[in-house]
């Protein structure tokens, strides 16, 4: 998912799978984003309008988080994932090398900013959260629009 990893840095069990899930979720995220914004000048949207993450645990929304630029400003969160992701390889390529054959739980992620997690249990007791990583496999289905208040 992280596209400015170079390719030796990768280890192989990661670069030879596709999430399907994830990819489509990515498409229909950044589609919906592009609307919002103006990118496609034939449709309009509501900028307010929330892409709807439907888990086991909750309804998700927020928008997708994508790394800045080479010449941006400095962005510590990303900053932060990044290293947590460069250990992560790091290990994973130990294991390889050490025989592992087969990764668990290895569904892909996307990376959410601006998150708010309103579980099925209390819709009222929401959680706030600037950056959030939402694994695929609690991902049930996807959707936009405005979330209904009671």
């Amino acid at each position: 998912m992280m596209d400015k990893k170079s390719d030796n840095e990768i280890p192989i069990l990661l670069k030879e799978r596709v999430d399907l899930k994830t990819l489509t979720t990515s498409v229909f995220a950044n589609t919906i984003e592009g609307l919002k914004n103006g990118k496609f000048k034939e449709v309009s949207m509501d900028p307010n309008t929330e892409i709807l993450f439907f888990t086991h645990f909750g309804v998700v929304s927020g928008s997708l988080y994508n790394p800045p630029e080479e010449n941006d400003e400095f962005d510590p969160t990303y900053f932060f994932h990044e290293a947590i992701l460069k250990t992560r390889d790091s290990l994973l390529s130990s294991y390889i090398e050490d025989g592992a054959k087969r990764l668990v739980n290895d569904e892909s992620f996307l990376l959410l900013k601006d998150v708010t997690v309103k579980p099925y249990a209390n819709h009222s007791n929401s959680y706030k959260l600037a950056y959030f990583v939402l694994y695929s496999d609690a991902i049930l289905g996807v959707s936009f629009g405005r979330q209904q208040v009671e």
